[in-house]
């Protein structure tokens, strides 16, 4: 089947919804075995969207996944991998669409993209919960004990180690405050507010309107409607990320089947939200002239391949997102792409379908070169920053530990690869083994050398450029590295 130009149709409004830390794995669309149920997600999908079989997050968590998206760059060309706010380092896809007449909108549940970090650029209308002032503004909790004091004190860390029960007062001060944090940022207010939006625009101008969803984050209340469970499961089933990486005799502990099944009643959750937007949309007779796309930021863990939720590491739970994109009328698509494609195209398809353009061919690429880091070579990247890029208190917590290195994965043809940027080894896995169940393939010394330069030669190659016209801004402080001594670290 060919695609057809919408030319016909004009300028077609586009909606890009993020449904943070959906993963591929709990959506029928994109393949999974225990769905969660999203019929809004099915309803497209059967009435002829095009469903990615192979998406590929730009990084393991919110910030820099965004920028990618924006800006259309892997992380080693904006650099952006922690809380540094500024101006985004290249043009946003939402100031290039202002530019040419578009009206521009931001909803947005997840607070980070409205707080200073350049992903808020170009958009005329924002609206957020609240702004936080920084991650340690996001509960009391946070703010009375912060994670640059105790919480991931060395000698805290040990006992908890000893005895893992020793977790529960800490989950029992800490859980409350994130479950409170999410259920003030997942009101109705992002589809009430797009509502209001669509309805009393100027209807003379196409429309962009960016969306995200929060529902699937972690923390998960949902757990203690799941039967079955014992004292001792429901309260280490409270314990946090960061606890839970640093310390694997707590893995051990969780109930992971039972999160997971709380996390897929999130999922269905910010379906049923997802489809107050395209209800919204039909209301006012616009559905039918919008370009509509689904994804995910990132997705999400529950303990396979050692991982836990997302922030870290680079195994497929949090690599492969669910996208779905439903056409205007008028606009014919591929009902599947099959390719490895990186979500850092969506830039380019939103540009393209503004243009008057069909956004992406066969292989979900865009017409236009907005991506070329991985066009060359057919290589689709990942990024897997350390978590002490988001938290850089936690700078010297378990660099032993692969899931605080910098890991880059790279998906060629039938394999993947993880390079590990602290140890220089590369694991390789083919399909179709699960990378989060079989073990790998490890190259090292001149092996390793030599994948290295062929595969992710292209990408580290953006970051030297990157580093030589722009420079690399230290990510932590001087005083936060004596602190962190002071606790025993180096």
């Amino acid at each position: 089947m060919e695609s057809k130009s919408p030319a016909s149709t004009g300028r077609p409004n586009l909606l890009f919804v993020i449904i943070d830390a959906a993963r591929a794995q709990s959506v029928r669309a994109a393949g999974a075995e225990q769905p969660a149920e999203t019929p809004v997600i099915d309803r497209l999908v059967g009435g002829g969207a095009t469903v990615f079989h192979r998406m590929i997050a730009p990084a393991n968590w919110t910030i820099p996944a965004h920028m990618s998206f924006f800006t259309g760059t892997y992380p080693s060309s904006h650099g952006l991998r922690s809380f540094v706010k500024g101006a985004p380092p290249f043009e946003t896809v939402a100031s290039w669409l202002n530019r040419r007449g578009y009206a521009t909108g931001l909803f947005t549940e997840q607070l980070h993209l409205v707080s200073g970090y350049g992903l808020e650029e170009g958009f005329e209308v924002q609206k957020a919960t609240r702004i936080m002032a920084s991650n340690d503004d996001r509960s009391p909790f946070h703010r009375l004990f912060g994670r640059r004091k105790v919480l991931y004190s060395s000698s805290l860390r040990d006992a908890v180690r000893a005895i893992p029960p020793l977790v529960f007062p800490v989950n029992a001060l800490n859980f409350p405050s994130e479950v409170a944090f999410k259920a003030e940022r997942t009101t109705d207010l992002v589809p009430r507010e797009f509502r209001r939006w669509v309805e009393t625009r100027d209807r003379g101008r196409p429309f962009f309107a960016f969306v995200n969803l929060v529902d699937c984050h972690e923390p998960y209340p949902e757990i203690d409607g799941i039967p079955g469970l014992s004292f001792w499961h429901r309260w280490y089933a409270r314990t946090g990320r960061y606890y839970l990486l640093a310390i694997p005799e707590l893995q051990r502990r969780m109930p992971w089947s039972a999160l997971e099944r709380a996390y897929r009643e999130t999922l269905r959750r910010a379906d049923a939200k997802f489809g107050k937007l395209l209800d919204a949309l039909g209301e006012v007779g616009e559905l039918d002239r919008t370009l509509t796309i689904v994804a995910s930021d990132h997705g999400q863990s529950f303990g396979e391949g050692g991982n836990v939720y997302h922030g870290c590491g680079a195994t497929e739970s949090i690599t492969r997102v669910p996208t779905v994109v439903a056409p205007p009328r008028g606009m014919t698509l591929p009902r599947s792409v099959d390719a490895w494609v990186s979500l850092t195209e969506v830039s380019g398809w939103l540009r393209a379908a503004a243009s008057g353009r069909v956004p992406f061919d066969r292989e979900g690429r865009a017409p236009f070169p907005f991506v070329p880091q991985s066009r060359e070579t057919g290589v689709v990247y990942f990024e897997g920053g350390p978590a002490s890029d988001q938290n850089r208190s936690l700078r010297g917590v378990r660099l032993d530990l692969p899931w605080n290195h910098r890991l880059v994965a790279a998906y060629l043809d039938e394999s993947k690869f993880v390079l590990d940027l602290v140890t220089g080894e590369v694991d390789e896995w083919h399909y179709p083994v699960d990378p989060d169940v079989e073990p790998p393939v490890r190259h090292v010394g001149p092996e390793a050398k030599a994948i290295r330069e062929k595969v992710f030669g292209p990408y580290e190659r953006l970051e030297a450029e990157r580093q030589r016209t722009r420079g690399s801004a230290p990510v932590v402080e001087a005083a936060l590295d004596d602190q962190m001594r002071s606790w025993g670290y180096e």
